[in-house]
């Protein structure tokens, strides 16, 4: 039994793969990805995935493609996490920091998953000190509106994942 019912939401490669985790212990999942590629890789319900179709497969780190996207598909996006999220009493948002899919659609998703009325809890992944210099860039600027968004208390609570920091502890296991 749990003690909170969980909606998890993840966006992009990396929220979707740390989405599927929660799938598997038994909460209400949905994923959403610009790159069809990445969201077929996702072992959940094909009806729980959201295929957010803009430009050519993926945001390719495109904060400003993944924003555009995640705009563009709010309506099937609210109704997706109603639908597929009933029992729900707060949300868990994965995502990645430095990606165009998962960092790019942080406002726009705030915004709908506040209209669902739920608290929301935010895991955001860090990069990896080996990442490039975008994805570092992304990072920063993502990481800035998720401070904002917590100021404005559209955001509950947000735990953050240093990928720099486990690259560090764990040399010698791969990715």
């Amino acid at each position: 039994r749990k003690s909170i019912k969980w909606g998890v939401l993840g966006v992009g490669a990396a929220g979707s793969k740390l989405a599927e985790v929660f799938y598997n212990f038994g909460y209400e999942t949905v994923v959403m990805n610009t790159a069809v590629q990445d969201l077929e890789g996702i072992k959940i319900p094909e009806e729980n995935k959201l295929h957010t179709e803009f430009g050519l497969n993926g945001a390719g780190k495109s904060l400003e493609i993944g924003e555009a996207a995640a705009s563009r598909y709010k309506d099937e996006l609210f109704e997706r996490v109603k639908l597929k999220m009933p029992n729900a009493q707060a949300l868990i948002y994965c995502l990645s920091l430095g990606g165009g899919s998962g960092a790019g659609s942080l406002m726009p998703v705030v915004e709908t998953l506040n209209a669902v009325g739920l608290p929301i809890v935010v895991v955001a992944v860090l990069p990896m000190d080996s990442e490039d210099a975008g994805t570092k860039s992304n990072s920063i600027e993502t990481l800035a509106k998720l401070s904002r968004l917590v100021q404005e208390k559209k955001v509950q609570s947000v735990i953050c994942a240093d990928n720099a920091r486990i690259e560090t502890i764990y040399k010698d296991v791969g990715q």
